[in-house]
């Protein structure tokens, strides 16, 4: 699903280290592995905002946030995010400082809001509702053909 949904973005692509992994594999793990990976690019991990809200309880948080920068994407408002004291140093609201750091911010970002989840997008298909105008017609199809989140 992710291969459709990227397919039109030349600059993203799928990777399987994750899946063909044979431990656990923490995102501390993926992120190590893409810095060996791509030693001279600068790493962004993009996350929901309900993970964000979860994100000082990941097994070796800080060391993610000195190895890349993350990309939130919101849901509700911003201001939410004033609980998680312990990130305030790294929040970066404008984008062009955020982009010329390597590692170690922030940034919440409106640009797309959405109120979907994955959570809903379940919920909506164990309740037999139409997600066909939620997602892409071609993942649309590809939920439906593999009979996902049933």
């Amino acid at each position: 699903m992710i291969q459709n949904a990227i397919k039109a973005y030349k600059f993203f692509e799928v990777s399987t280290f994750e899946k063909l992994s044979e431990e656990i594999s923490y995102s501390i793990d993926t992120i190590n592995y893409f810095n060996k990976e791509y030693e001279t690019s600068s790493l962004r991990l993009i996350m929901g905002e309900d993970n964000f809200h979860n994100f000082t309880s990941w097994h070796r948080y800080l060391e993610i946030l000195s190895m890349a920068s993350i990309i939130v994407l919101c849901r509700d408002n911003d201001s939410n995010y004033a609980r998680i004291e312990l990130l305030d140093s790294y929040i970066e609201k404008n984008i062009n400082l955020f982009n010329q750091s390597k590692s170690g911010k922030i940034h919440l970002s409106n640009k797309y809001k959405s109120q979907i989840s994955g959570s809903i997008l379940r919920d909506m298909i164990k309740k037999n509702q139409s997600t066909e105008n939620i997602v892409s017609k071609v993942n649309y199809e590809f939920i439906k053909k593999n009979g996902l989140y049933k």
